[in-house]
């Protein structure tokens, strides 16, 4: 995954909220949340929103596993 660049304070906010750690009671549903920020400001492709989407009442889950999964599954 690319970085997200910040441009503004919310954008800092956003992306904090976008890299809580793993396990963290809420964190999905917060990772989830910054994700549609990002991908409303096109900064966020459809493909790692919807992983993000999948992981938001699993805290434990890495969307970044399950993004590295369905592409995976796109090309096999």
């Amino acid at each position: 995954m690319q970085p997200i660049e910040t441009e503004t304070e919310e954008d800092k906010q956003q992306l904090a909220l976008l890299t809580l750690p793993l396990g963290e009671p809420g964190s999905g549903m917060s990772r989830y949340g910054a994700a549609m920020y990002f991908y409303q400001r096109g900064k966020l492709d459809a493909d790692r929103l919807e992983a993000y989407r999948i992981c938001c009442n699993l805290d434990d889950e890495d969307p970044e596993a399950v993004i590295r999964s369905r592409s995976a599954n796109k090309t096999g």
